[in-house]
């Protein structure tokens, strides 16, 4: 794979303006990134119909009942012939209702699930292990790390906007500048990725809520008109709008843009899992030094930290690796933590993508 994106200037600058502002029109975006309207919608165009990005519409779960975050990591049995794991797996999934994530390569896969409490999360965590376990798909146990939403810090979730912006060399002068871009989407409520989940407060959803919150989950690329001709709907398109623009404003779910980082240049996706000494707990400094341009994912907690990156090719990785790796131990910080685990971007499977529909069922 090439490790230059194969996109047009335009097209990059209009990628990256998608993802750092998602609700933006093409008019605002051509405003921030000094680009025509013509042209941003042009470029978008072309970004769609080479499948270049995902639409998303993140539910904020703490905000509706879920507590747990969890991420999983599993080593596959290598005796088993990948398609009658495949073939499994397709079954499995059926069951893995608290899973938006998951990917898998020959070897082993990653994924992230929520759940309401903890006794949710061993009930779904053990039907999992008992059908795996008794295909023999695992080799031992997988390892599960549990972060309480309101009791952790969510660094990053998904915000490709950084590492799209050094990846296309995106400098100060190609954008509006920072006073006028903030007045310029100051009506559009952006909502800073850092504290996507900084409000705890519970909220409770009529039945006819859940049905269009739900529904808007599940069809993110439908126009409202579409949605609202939905049998189990059956509303005007007003009143919808005004429904999914509650849900938007009150915090309750967050438009996101996800980048398809595999048609870009990107070759190597890095899970990063690191164990704090108790008597060191993580410092606003340390945390700085841990983050990149190539985080995509960052969760922690005074004890651990678990970082997503994503790499054009292996120098890259391994550059960052070592910076990681040396700041912390020169900083004594470390517990004993694992090795980074690595998938290439051609091996990887998505099993679930950024998949909340099941999720929000639950609600």
């Amino acid at each position: 794979m090439s490790n230059d994106s194969s996109l047009t200037k335009n097209e990059e600058r209009v990628l990256f303006g998608m993802v750092k502002y998602p609700n933006a029109s093409d008019k605002i975006l051509a405003t921030y990134l000094h680009m025509k309207d013509s042209t941003v919608n042009y470029c978008r165009n072309q970004l769609e119909k080479q499948d270049l990005f995902q639409v998303v519409y993140l539910p904020i779960l703490n905000r509706l009942g879920f507590e747990l975050l969890c991420i999983n990591f599993a080593e596959y049995n290598l005796k088993i012939s990948i398609n009658k794991r495949k073939n499994s797996m397709a079954k499995d999934i059926k069951l893995a209702d608290d899973i938006f994530l998951r990917i898998g390569d020959p070897e082993k896969e990653f994924s992230i699930s929520v759940n309401k409490n903890y006794s949710e999360f061993h009930k779904n965590t053990l039907a999992r292990l008992e059908k795996m376990g008794n295909l023999g798909i695992l080799t031992k146990n997988p390892e599960n790390i549990i972060f309480p939403i309101n009791y952790s810090i969510i660094y990053n979730f998904f915000n490709y906007s950084g590492i799209l912006r050094h990846a296309f060399s995106i400098k100060n002068t190609d954008l509006t500048n920072k006073d006028r871009d903030e007045n310029l989407l100051k009506d559009k409520k952006t909502v800073k990725f850092s504290s996507i989940f900084g409000n705890q407060d519970l909220t409770i959803l009529s039945q006819k809520e859940k049905d269009v919150f739900i529904a808007l989950i599940d069809y993110p690329n439908k126009s409202i008109k579409e949605i609202a001709e939905l049998n189990y709907i059956s509303l005007n398109r007003n009143t919808l709008s005004k429904m999914r623009q509650k849900f938007l404003n009150n915090g309750l779910m967050r438009k996101i843009i996800i980048p398809n980082l595999d048609l870009i240049g990107f070759e190597l996706l890095v899970y990063y899992h690191f164990r704090f000494r108790p008597d060191k707990p993580p410092t606003n400094e340390i945390i700085q030094n841990l983050n990149s341009t190539a985080t995509i994912l960052f969760f922690y907690n005074d004890f651990e930290a678990v970082i997503l990156c994503a790499f054009k090719n292996y120098s890259d990785y391994k550059f960052d690796k070592v910076k990681k790796y040396s700041y912390l131990n020169s900083h004594e910080i470390l517990g004993k933590s694992p090795e980074p685990r690595k998938y290439l971007f051609s091996n990887l499977e998505h099993i679930r993508k950024f998949e909340f529909g099941l999720l929000s069922r639950n609600i």
